[in-house]
């Protein structure tokens, strides 16, 4: 993501995202006195050249003449009209050759000249302008696109031939499209919105441009489930003129075809006599590029062919016509099974009555494919429905329930099971055995695996067992079984849970067994984790329709034994690869995956990748938490924002965490992390190491022993001495897990050399620890040049296998001082000239132990004595809590 303070400004304050680069370079190129530069920039209409060329313009050197001449379609006639501002505001010779005037003035050493929609001049401009780019006397900067077709396209060409420098300008990233938004709109857009906003765009910065200008003051764009995921409100002029073709100036035979197919949804064209949108306006849309085609089934189908036609033409259809356009769509999609749920929809926007049975068979079809928005609205429409039948509306409200777990919303999806649990208990005794049984798994599921309260879940179906037969009865009780194992309660003595799960025959089983991965992944046996995870995955695809993200959660634990097994390499590769997956065909499930590869680059690889990762893992977990991990995203976030020196961002993250969401060990973790390289970076590692002991005491007793472990490794990177000897005991505590982090530690203490331990991590895919212990093998060589040369080649050859820059090595971890707290202090009181007899006198000790202290800092920070001292501590430019101390003391010592 392009960084904040480095993206240049257009007029108005606003930052031009994505650009940074190409900006520096043609701001160079066109301050350039000598050859005199005529630089192109081109790109794709729309791809935002006015918006760079304006920024050029406002960044050149204040000392420099600024001349626009802009092109404009409604002069394109004109002989000269787009010259004629330029030249009347020029100083005249009194000769009244305007003309001669302008070259004279262009002429002139401090003159760049600026040509924007160079396709759209008048041909004499374009001739006076080709002029005096052949003359090779002024400073040139052009715009335009890429390609021009129409008559003046040879003389634009002519002129574009004379540029010594070209730019073309690529479409805007995802990232930095989403940070434009941001920039603009604030808080008042999610990032869910954000990403639409992004995606109707398709590619046209200046179509990005005016939707985000046509946004401003709708009100629920911060809400991820707001009214825009169903129809994009904001449409203005501007908007539609940035637009390929204006569709609502069609023909009418066009106009129809486009509106059927913005209501209804790809359609196939009428052929043999069949229903279908017509032949021949279809051709004619296609040819003015309003819309697409593609063969499928034997027909041909039809769809818009830009995301923003949709809501541009449904701004102009009343709700009345609209359910004529349904209605035509539902008899164009009969007969074709796989859009039945799309016909379904069509049905009931146009008021036609569809069987409540039917909504549900349609929803719990849509809730095993994890398309969840649609199976929470056919389960509304199947609750409404239902009318009297309680049986219906119970099942609309189970399917309403299931969807909305699924999806993490967690208190919405138990409202809709009490609504269930009503409707079933509204027609007492004759109710649905079965059914009863199938909610009373789903509920308990969702108490158990999502909310966490297994002891909930087992009171609640234990009321409920004296209305189920015996087979029924049977399958419930064995998914209380595994709820009563979840909360404690009747495990055998010696026991392992795993033991105890049959075949899986139940929804329940499988849950047992995925949390029987996550608790032993966790704090366990790591070798039994790999085993529910593997006879999981042999049967999660039989409960994809009450279990649909059982595989991701089951994978998520198979990363994570990877990755606490130091398999870091594998877990990195396994998580890229279920992230394409997820991207294809579970969106649910993006957020864990970007989540997991920013703790695994955190922790082994590249800091800078964890920041752009867990910035979009963030956004998609706020949308979809089907892991519960939003909060430990938070945490995360602080922590990579630390560990990448963004300390104000850090600090805002952990601002923002609640004592609710700190008490999860987990959080509490990462949380702890972020702070411990805080205030490492203001020169405090050593109580940043120690100040991370509760958090890591309450992880291990809370069952997350490896992921304690991991973070326990991060204090080693911090400072190596402080941190192997105060994390060692929680290393030895999984060091069957991270062998090489003991090793590292172990070597470190013992003051062994630690570059061969280097070559082992950096073996292991860690690079990350793997250039910090070469660093510190290369600052410890005791004058081993041969040594030290060697550690820094195979930290640089590592870095750049990590994918970080060579030049930004410094800069993206905090630097932090070898110093202790006490130390620290010690050194900035002699360092003002206070003696040592003073500074035992304050510090209550004696003046030989300060002298022993003074000693060490010396050889720490390779100095001879107090003469360097000072300089040495401004050189660290710290900005911790002891800066002050230090200033003040050296104010007072100078007095």
């Amino acid at each position: 993501m392009t960084q904040h303070k480095n993206a240049p400004q257009i007029p108005g304050g606003q930052r031009l995202r994505g650009r940074d680069r190409l900006f520096k370079q043609a701001l160079q190129a066109v301050e350039r006195s000598e050859p005199r530069p005529i630089v192109l920039v081109g790109g794709a209409p729309g791809v935002g050249r006015t918006a760079f060329v304006d920024a050029l313009a406002d960044a050149i050197d204040s000392h420099r003449t600024v001349l626009v001449v802009r092109g404009n379609a409604d002069l394109s006639a004109v002989p000269l009209g787009a010259l004629a501002p330029v030249m009347a505001a020029l100083p005249s010779s009194g000769d009244g050759a305007a003309i001669i005037d302008f070259h004279r003035a262009v002429s002139r050493p401090e003159v760049v000249l600026i040509v924007d929609d160079a396709e759209l001049l008048d041909l004499t401009s374009l001739g006076v302008l080709e002029q005096v780019a052949r003359a090779g006397v002024a400073s040139m900067l052009v715009a335009r696109p890429s390609t021009v077709t129409d008559g003046r396209g040879a003389a634009v060409a002519r002129l574009s031939r004379h540029a010594s420098v070209v730019f073309d300008l690529p479409p805007l990233g995802h990232n930095d499209a989403c940070a434009m938004v941001k920039d603009q709109l604030g808080t008042s857009i999610g990032a869910a919105a954000a990403d639409e906003m992004v995606r109707l765009a398709a590619g046209s910065t200046r179509t990005l441009s005016e939707l985000i200008e046509a946004s401003v003051g709708i009100c629920d764009l911060a809400d991820d489930m707001g009214a825009w995921r169903e129809l994009w409100p904001a449409v203005s002029e501007g908007l539609i003129a940035s637009l390929p073709a204006n569709p609502l100036l069609a023909s009418s035979l066009v106009l129809d075809v486009l509106t059927v197919v913005a209501v209804a949804g790809e359609l196939p064209v009428e052929q043999a006599g069949t229903s279908g949108v017509s032949e021949h306006g279809t051709k004619k849309a296609e040819a003015a590029g309003f819309v697409t085609t593609r063969s499928h089934d034997g027909r041909i189908w039809v769809e818009l062919a830009h995301p923003l036609y949709r809501p541009v033409l449904l701004s102009r259809v009343s709700e009345f016509t609209r359910a004529g356009f349904s209605a035509a769509g539902v008899d164009m999609l009969d007969g074709y099974p796989a859009h039945r749920v799309r016909r379904a929809l069509l049905q009931l926007a146009a008021g036609h009555p569809v069987a409540p049975l039917l909504l549900i068979d349609l929803a719990r079809r849509e809730l095993s494919e994890r398309r969840y928005t649609t199976a929470i609205t056919l389960g509304e429409h199947a609750v409404a429905a239902a009318g009297a039948d309680a049986a219906l509306r119970a099942a609309g409200e189970y399917v309403e329930a299931q969807a909305l777990s699924q999806i993490g919303r967690a208190r919405e999806a138990s409202e809709h099971f009490a609504s269930a649990w009503a409707a079933v208990n509204s027609v007492g005794d004759v109710a649905d055995r079965a059914f009863i049984a199938a909610l009373a798994q789903a509920e308990g599921n969702h108490l158990a695996f999502r909310e966490l309260r297994p002891d909930v879940a087992v009171s609640r179906v234990e009321s409920i067992l004296h209305r189920l037969d015996d087979h029924d009865r049977a399958l419930v009780e064995s998914d209380l079984a595994k709820w009563r194992l979840m909360s404690g309660q009747g495990i055998p003595v010696g026991v392992e849970q795993l033991a105890l799960v049959g075949p899986v025959e139940t929804p329940g089983d499988l849950n047992l067994l995925i949390m029987t991965a996550t608790l032993q992944t966790m704090g366990g046996n790591l070798t039994l984790a790999g085993e529910a995870v593997t006879r999981g995955l042999a049967e999660c695809d039989r409960f994809r329709e009450v279990l649909p993200n059982a595989r991701d959660l089951l994978e998520l634990n198979e990363v994570l034994v990877l990755s606490f097994t130091s398999r870091f390499t594998d877990a990195r590769a396994a998580a890229r690869r279920n992230l394409a997956r997820a991207e294809k065909s579970n969106p649910s499930a993006r957020g864990i995956w970007k989540f997991v590869l920013a703790m695994i680059e955190l922790h082994g690889g590249s800091p800078a990748r964890a920041w752009k990762l867990i910035t979009e893992g963030r956004r998609d977990l706020v949308w979809r938490d089907i892991a519960g991990l939003l909060p430990t995203a938070d945490a995360l976030s602080a922590a990579v924002a630390a560990r990448t020196g963004r300390f104000a961002i850090a600090r805002s993250w952990l601002d923002q965490l609640t004592a609710a969401e700190v008490a999860d060990p987990k959080v509490e973790l990462y949380a702890s992390l972020a702070r411990a390289w805080v205030s490492a970076a203001s020169g405090r590692p050593g109580f940043a190491i120690r100040s991370m002991g509760p958090a890591l005491h309450k992880a291990v007793d809370g069952g997350h022993l490896y992921l304690a472990a991991m973070v326990a490794y991060e204090a080693v990177r911090i400072e190596p001495v402080v941190g192997a000897t105060v994390m060692l005991p929680h290393l030895l505590a999984a060091r069957h897990a991270f062998p090489l982090a003991e090793s590292h530690a172990r070597a470190v203490i013992a003051r062994y050399d630690v570059l061969p331990i280097a070559k082992e991590l950096a073996e292991a895919g860690l690079l990350g620890p793997a250039i910090d212990a070469a660093r510190w093998a290369a600052e410890h060589s005791n004058g081993d040049l041969a040594r030290a040369s060697l550690a820094h080649r195979l930290a640089d050859s590592w870095t750049v296998r990590a994918g970080v820059a060579m030049s930004n090595r410094r800069s993206q971890q905090p630097r932090v001082t070898p110093l202790t707290d006490r130390e620290w202090q010690l050194a900035c009181g002699a360092a003002a000239h206070r003696t040592s007899a003073e500074l035992a006198s304050e510090f209550g000790i004696s003046v030989r132990t300060v002298d022993n202290h003074l000693a060490r800092i010396y050889k720490k920070l390779g100095i001879t004595g107090r003469r360097e001292l000072s300089a040495e501590l401004s050189e660290l430019q710290l900005d911790g809590t002891y800066r002050d101390y230090g200033v003040d003391a050296a104010a007072s010592g100078n007095k």
